[in-house]
C-alpha cells in the first residue's frame, strides 16, 4: 500500500507505518519539494533548515451536525500555510520555530477557533541530547500511536499543538516519552495563541517496545492524566481523568493488525468515572494481484452512560477528528462501531478506498458526541441505539512524496437512535490539495 492511502486507512489497516519517531514527525510523512538545508561550518555540524506546508481544501454538507446545526447546508474553502526554520547544532541542540496562517471561505455558520488564525506561531521549541536522553521544551505537536487520544487535529484548518515539556528516554528496544503539557487555544488576532495550564493540564508516560512476537509487531503502554477546569460534560465543573492504555500493533508478510484497550478513571464534577474503550483491526492484502487489494475490518466498542454517582462516558481526549470517516460526524464516544474497509492501489499514485460504518450507541440514555467532544443529539426516548450506516469512499492520487490530491465523501444514513431525536442523514464531499514545500 502506497503513502498516498488516506490517513484513516493507515490508522486502520497499516499499524507497522505509524510507528514514527513522536518528536519530530506527525502522519503522513513527507519529504519537501523545495526544502533548503546548508551548512554553517566547513565539518557540517551546524545545519540550518527551512520548509513548509500548506493545504487547501474544499467542504460541502447537507444537513451539518445531522441537522442540528443552525445552518444545516454549507459548504467553504478553507487554506493554511505554514512554514519553519531550524538550526540544529552537531545533533546534540536543535531550535525550531515555525509559523501558521489560515483563512475560511463561504461558511455561512459561526467559525470554530480551529477554522481561521492570522499570522501566530504553531511551534517554538528548543531540544538538546545527551547520552540515551532527549529534553524538548516550548510550542509542539503531540502524536501518539494511531492519534486514538493524542492528535494534531488534521482535519481542521488549523492544528493542535501543546506548550509543552517531554522527557525521552531511548535504548536499542525501548522508548519513554515523559511529559507535561497544555493545549494552545487560537486566538483572533495575530501571535495570541496562548495556553492556559490552570485551566487544562495533560501529563503522563508513554512507552514504546517490540512486543514478544519478534521483528514487525510493537507494544505501546501509556498513562496519561488530564485535568480540566470546566468538563465538557460538566459545564463549570472540574474534570480529572486518569487514562491507562495498550496498544499491540504490526504487520508481517499480508496481515497488518492494530489493536487497543483503554481504561478511564477519575471524577466528574464529583462524580466518579469508570470509562474504557476497545479497539480491534486487522487488514490482508493481496500483493501480486490486480490493484494489491487490501481487506480490513475495525470493531470498537466505547463505553457511555452517566448516572447521578457515575460517569461512564469515554473522553477521548486530544483525538483524530477523522477517526471514522472523513466526515467526522462522531466522536469516539458512547459508540459501538464495525467497519469493513477495501483498500485498492488502481496505478502507482492512484489509491482508491471505500469503506462501511454500522454505528450504535453504547447506551442509549447518553448523548450522541461530534468532535473533538461536543453532545449534538440527547437521549434516545424509546431505548433506540442503531445510529445508522456511514458510507465512505476516499480517491487520493500521489504523484511525489511532497504533494497529493484527495477526494473523500460520506453518506451517513441516521438510523432510529437518531431520527427518534430530530436526526437526519448526512452527506459530505472533501476536495483537498497538499503541498510540503
Amino acid at each position: 500500500m502506497k503513502r498516498s492511502a488516506s490517513i484513516l486507512t493507515l490508522l486502520c489497516l497499516c499499524p507497522a507505518a505509524l510507528a514514527v519517531d513522536a518528536w519530530d514527525r506527525v502522519p503522513p510523512p513527507a519529504e519537501s519539494l523545495l526544502g533548503w538545508k546548508a551548512s554553517l561550518d566547513e565539518a557540517g555540524e551546524s545545519q540550518l533548515r527551512f520548509g513548509g506546508h500548506a493545504r487547501t481544501m474544499a467542504e460541502s454538507y447537507r444537513n451539518r451536525d445531522f441537522g442540528f446545526a443552525p445552518i444545516q447546508n454549507d459548504a467553504w474553502v478553507h487554506h493554511r500555510v505554514q512554514m519553519f526554520g531550524e538550526w540544529e547544532q552537531a545533533r546534540v541542540f536543535k531550535l525550531m520555530a515555525e509559523l501558521s496562517w489560515g483563512e475560511m471561505q463561504g461558511m455561512r455558520n459561526e467559525l470554530a477557533p480551529a477554522d481561521e488564525d492570522r499570522l501566530d506561531l504553531l511551534q517554538l521549541y528548543a531540544q538538546v541530547k545527551w547520552s540515551d536522553f532527549t529534553l524538548r521544551a516550548g510550542r509542539q505537536v503531540l502524536f501518539y500511536g494511531s492519534g486514538r487520544l493524542l492528535a494534531h487535529r488534521e482535519g481542521a484548518n488549523q492544528r493542535l499543538v501543546h506548550d509543552a515539556v517531554r522527557l525521552s528516554w531511548q535504548s536499542s528496544d525501548w522508548r519513554v516519552d515523559a511529559l507535561a503539557a497544555s493545549p494552545v487555544r487560537i486566538g483572533p488576532g495575530e501571535f495570541d495563541n496562548a495556553s492556559h495550564l490552570h485551566q487544562t493540564l495533560l501529563w503522563g508516560l508513554y512507552a514504546t517496545s517490540p512486543s514478544f512476537l519478534g521483528e514487525g509487531h510493537g507494544v505501546d503502554l501509556y498513562y496519561l492524566g488530564l485535568r480540566r477546569d470546566s468538563s465538557p460534560l460538566a459545564r463549570g465543573r472540574q474534570e480529572l481523568r486518569h487514562t491507562l492504555g495498550m496498544r499491540l500493533f504490526g504487520k508481517e508478510g499480508p496481515w497488518s493488525y492494530n489493536h487497543e484497550g483503554i481504561l478511564q478513571t477519575g471524577d466528574v464534577a464529583d462524580r466518579e468515572v469508570f470509562a474504557g474503550a476497545l479497539s480491534l483491526g486487522g487488514g490482508y492484502t493481496f500483493k501480486n494481484t490486480t490493484f494489491e487489494p487490501t481487506l480490513g475490518f475495525r470493531g470498537d466498542l466505547i463505553s457511555g452512560g452517566q448516572s447521578p454517582g457515575r460517569v461512564s462516558t469515554f473522553d477521548p481526549l486530544f483525538q483524530a477528528n477523522n477517526y471514522f470517516n472523513e466526515g467526522g460526524f462522531v466522536s469516539p464516544s458512547n459508540l459501538y462501531n464495525l467497519n469493513p474497509r477495501l483498500s485498492l492501489q488502481l496505478t502507482p499514485t492512484l489509491t482508491l478506498d471505500l469503506g462501511v460504518n454500522f454505528l450504535w450507541r453504547f447506551d442509549s440514555e447518553d448523548s450522541v458526541y461530534a468532535p473533538p467532544f461536543n453532545a449534538v443529539a440527547g437521549a434516545a426516548p424509546h431505548g433506540e441505539r442503531y445510529l445508522g450506516t456511514a458510507y465512505n469512499l476516499a480517491l487520493a492520487w500521489d504523484p511525489h512524496p511532497s504533494f497529493d490530491l484527495s477526494i473523500g465523501f460520506t453518506h451517513h444514513e441516521a438510523g432510529p437512535s437518531l431520527t427518534s431525536v430530530g436526526g437526519q442523514s448526512v452527506d459530505y464531499l472533501q476536495i483537498a490539495a497538499r503541498l510540503e514545500f
